[in-house]
């Protein structure tokens, strides 16, 4: 994780494990947390209001490249959990953002992560970051 960042940490309302993220030792599987991820960029884009369904309209999708997740401790059914999010890179056609899955409860950590992001047309090639999102950021 760097030690900068473009935004503070947006973070999540807390939600509850479900059973169906679970695998078979009780443990929430690992593919989840990038759902999870995705959540909290959710969140990221309310903060900043940003209408990712415009954008998309518009023909610019922000395509995942590449995804990390380091596994801290394990999050169980019935669990409390809070993702925090932040944007810490943003250059001409990319974006990179940084989790931090949480215990809600007890602030335990119990995953980090990234996620790199690349503005596409609707043709798949790379195109700039829209100048939307530039100014909400740079509001920050």
């Amino acid at each position: 994780m760097q030690a900068e960042a473009l935004t503070p940490w947006i973070e999540t309302a807390p939600f509850e494990v479900r059973y169906a993220e679970t695998d078979a030792m009780g443990i929430v599987y690992y593919a989840n947390y990038l759902v999870w991820f995705e959540v909290a960029r959710g969140a990221f884009c309310q903060r900043y209001d940003i209408d990712y369904n415009a954008i998309e309209r518009d023909g610019t999708p922000l395509a995942v490249v590449e995804a990390y997740c380091r596994y801290r401790a394990p999050a169980r059914y019935g669990d409390r959990i809070v993702v925090r999010v932040r944007l810490s890179e943003l250059k001409g056609s990319t974006m990179r953002f940084e989790y931090e899955v949480l215990n809600a409860d007890t602030r335990q950590l119990l995953a980090e992560g990234w996620t790199r992001h690349v503005w596409v047309t609707r043709e798949g090639k790379p195109t700039r970051c829209p100048a939307l999102i530039r100014q909400r950021v740079e509001q920050a």
